[in-house]
């Protein structure tokens, strides 16, 4: 899962792939040596302040950079190895998978941040205990936290009464132990129960004057308080790095944290700048004055709550090809020695989307003439500068999930042409488009291509799409649309074709977006209506099978019956570029969000003298 979307899985629908420095934040790593100077700052930037730094309640890549070396989960996916898991503030766990239970056990000595109240009195020095994880989950569950997204995913949407909302119960075993216990079988329970930011119950339980704010967590008046609390704009954890402030447009610092119970973070402090123009920060790279910074074509950011079939943490960016960054890193030969651009896999994918109620697309040798018509490749090349991978469905790239026996559809028009012939369509009238007569009436081979209106890459790409069409009897109107119509059309089915994207992880549960039983569900994430009776029991399947191992040939089959249907034509997957101060040394890249980790960083020299 890699360290995490909306602290927890899920797919991000994505107009297009693009990056922020906000959005590279990084992993925990115990292992490493800190072997950097001692009083090393590191300089990072961020585009837009965050409403909160509630790591509950936070739906943003920024506040999850900043939370990222501040709160801890118990376990996390290894970056290299991401089907396995590293221990954080657990040290072990026990799965029982007869009674649906993990028996946690928790690092002692671990101690919470220091924290002050808002008259300025510092709260006691405290120890994470049980007390504190299961503090984490009563307010997940609270259904009055503002955490809708995240508590999804503990919802049994088949329960008989309130008392069976949820499908998962926590209890305290004892001060190091907590028993977690799942009434029904979900394959993604590892994750829901592992890699959730734990959160310090002594300060999220009082209000400002240091008083509970009431003893029932599950009680309306505790989310209320909890929803506006004073340490929202604070941030107390068990991680390398402590909050020390955060002035809004300016800066928010981060400070190592002496106590604690791993290795050091290999610099003293992290300062984030406020930085909104994206030019400005890059400029700002290449002079020296920061040491990382994702570099976009140009970026337009559209809230995740905007978009309501999609399920946790989705973040919606505009990419605009890569013309800007072909510039930077030109630039930066300017500079020897000073900065070094990179790009590297981001985990998602971009598609041309069929809506399936429409008579042209129910011809699935239709829908696969269409995938031999579009040039992926020439796109990869000429508009997206060769910073992409093909990609042939609907799973990560590179993931145990994904099918890698399965091949591009080949960009040949002559084989379009064959599919369409076989499949009865002829040009009847002459006029250049072909036809087909389905029923008593005759269809053209005509239809709108829906693309985000602002964004010139998916113009240019659409009239590629159009153009190559056109020479096999297919007529394409590429049609630009406001972000605001866009969901409009899609959540009604009134559109024909739409080229999106799914930001995606590791292991992805395909319910939302493949399964029959959502095909005429308004608002889901299966706006194209597919439906596959086969992939329905294979995700079925997938959803109570517990063993990992045992998920992976479940997951290749759906992937491979998927591409057979190209209910999708799935194009690539976009690389992510940036650029970083040639001091830092062990700058590696991984394919699982949020794609590099700073604890593995070294610097040459130290900014501080």
């Amino acid at each position: 899962m890699g360290r995490r979307v909306a602290v927890g899985l899920g797919l991000l629908l994505l107009i297009g792939l693009g990056v922020t420095a906000s959005a590279l934040t990084w992993s925990r790593s115990p292992r490493a040596p800190a072997d950097s100077r001692d009083r090393d700052v590191l300089l990072l930037t961020y585009s837009n302040d965050p409403d909160t730094l509630n790591p509950l309640t936070a739906n943003d890549n920024v506040s999850r950079a900043f939370q990222r070396q501040v709160y801890e989960p118990l376990a996390e996916r290894n970056f290299a190895d991401p089907d396995k898991w590293d221990r954080v503030l657990a040290t072990s766990w026990e799965f029982d998978e007869k009674a649906l239970t993990y028996l946690i056990h928790l690092r002692h000595g671990v101690k919470w941040h220091p924290i002050r109240l808002p008259d300025g009195r510092l709260l006691p020095e405290t120890e994470l205990t049980s007390l504190d994880v299961k503090f984490t989950f009563d307010v997940i569950l609270n259904p009055n936290v503002e955490a809708a997204s995240l508590r999804s995913y503990y919802e049994d949407p088949e329960a008989e009464d309130e008392a069976h909302r949820y499908k998962i119960k926590v209890d305290i075993v004892d001060k190091y132990t907590v028993k977690v216990q799942w009434t029904k079988p979900y394959f993604l329970s590892k994750d829901f129960t592992l890699d959730v930011n734990i959160i310090p119950r002594h300060v999220f339980s009082v209000d400002e004057h240091g008083e509970p704010i009431a003893l029932n967590f599950a009680l309306k008046e505790f989310a209320d308080g909890f929803n506006q609390h004073w340490a929202n704009t604070k941030m107390c954890g068990t991680g390398p790095m402590m909050y020390e402030e955060w002035i809004r447009d300016q800066r928010l610092v981060l400070v190592r944290n002496p106590d604690y119970w791993g290795e050091p973070f290999p610099f003293k402090r992290v300062v984030y700048r406020s930085i909104p123009n994206s030019n400005t920060a890059t400029q700002k790279l290449l002079q020296g004055d920061l040491d990382f910074v994702g570099i976009p074509d140009k970026d337009q950011f559209i809230q995740e709550q905007d978009h309501p079939n999609v399920i946790p943490g989705h973040m919606v960016t505009v990419r605009e090809g890569n013309s800007q960054w072909v510039k930077f890193v030109a630039d930066s030969k300017d500079s020897p020695g000073f900065v070094k651009m990179v790009d590297f896999p981001y985990p998602g994918y971009r598609y041309i989307g069929y809506n399936l109620n429409r008579p042209i697309f129910k011809d699935v040798a239709f829908r696969r003439a269409l995938g031999h018509a579009v040039p992926v490749q020439k796109i990869i090349d000429e508009v997206f500068k060769g910073l992409a991978e093909r990609t042939t469905g609907p799973f990560e790239l590179g993931s145990s999930a994904y099918n890698d026996k399965l091949q591009p559809l080949a960009f040949n028009l002559d084989e379009a042409r064959k599919l369409l012939a076989d499949a009865g369509w002829k040009d009847l009238d002459h006029d250049g488009v072909l036809d087909k007569k389905m029923g008593d009436i005759v269809i053209p081979a005509r239809f709108d291509l829906m693309i985000y209106a602002d964004a010139p890459s998916y113009r240019t790409v659409g009239e590629i799409i159009k153009e190559e069409c056109r020479k096999i009897g297919i007529d394409v109107l590429v049609s630009p649309t406001k972000w605001a119509l866009m969901l409009e059309k899609l959540n009604n089915r009134a559109f024909d074709a739409a080229m999106l994207g799914w930001g995606g992880v590791w292991r992805d549960d395909p319910f939302q977006l493949w399964h029959g039983s959502l095909a005429d569900t308004p608002y889901s994430s299966n706006f194209i209506s597919y439906r596959n009776p086969k992939v329905d029991k294979l995700i079925d399947k997938l959803r109570v099978t517990l063993d990992d191992k045992a998920q992976i040939p479940i997951y290749h089959e759906i992937h491979r019956l998927i591409y057979e249907d190209q209910p999708y034509t799935f194009l690539f997957a976009d690389k992510q570029t940036g650029g970083y101060n040639a001091r830092l040394e062990d700058v590696r890249f991984y394919r699982i969000r949020p794609c590099t980790d700073a604890t593995q960083w070294r610097a040459s020299r130290s900014r501080m003298r």
